[in-house]
């Protein structure tokens, strides 16, 4: 089986060319979710709260350990 990836530019055009590509007997057409590549742009910085807490750790000391 071959795989072919189609991008389409105009979003109002997909429902036509989907609707064509499924009348076609001997293609699969699987339908991919919008922005699913895994990476997120906007991350959440409130998962990152507390993330120091209960650590025995100064500025003093992070400033000294980059400079090794």
């Amino acid at each position: 089986m071959q795989r072919l990836v189609i991008h389409v530019k105009d979003d109002a055009k997909l429902n036509a060319l989907m609707s064509v590509l499924n009348e076609i007997n001997f293609i699969e057409v699987e339908r991919e979710a919008k922005g699913a590549s895994g990476l997120s742009r906007h991350g959440d910085l409130r998962k990152l709260f507390g993330l120091w807490e209960n650590r025995d750790i100064s500025l003093a000391d992070i400033r000294q350990k980059a400079w090794r």
